[in-house]
């Protein structure tokens, strides 16, 4: 399936319709922030020490041990351990 210009053209003037003009600039802004911020959660999350084990079936499972935050800092909802400067919770997916 090929997505050409008049593909294009089309889902934008949907969105225009949709949102209007003058939100495109806040929803691009969100959305930009919530991936870099995203990427930078995972980022720190794929540094964590990962240990392998064999299990009785032969198959291989992949332990990888949880971040403990250098606070006391802990999710309303979930009670989860969150780090200082996270905005959302890792455990539940909660704004903090």
């Amino acid at each position: 399936m090929d997505v050409g210009p008049l593909e294009i053209g089309l889902i934008v003037v949907a969105i225009v319709l949709i949102f209007g003009v003058g939100k495109l600039g806040q929803i691009g802004g969100a959305l930009g922030k919530s991936i870099r911020e995203f990427r930078r959660e995972r980022d720190r999350t794929d540094d964590l020490p990962q240990a392998s084990t064999i299990g009785s079936n032969g198959q291989v499972a992949v332990i990888q041990s949880e971040a403990r935050p250098a606070t006391g800092k802990s999710c309303p909802k979930c009670g989860s351990q969150v780090s200082e400067n996270a905005k959302f919770c890792m455990g539940c997916g909660s704004k903090l």
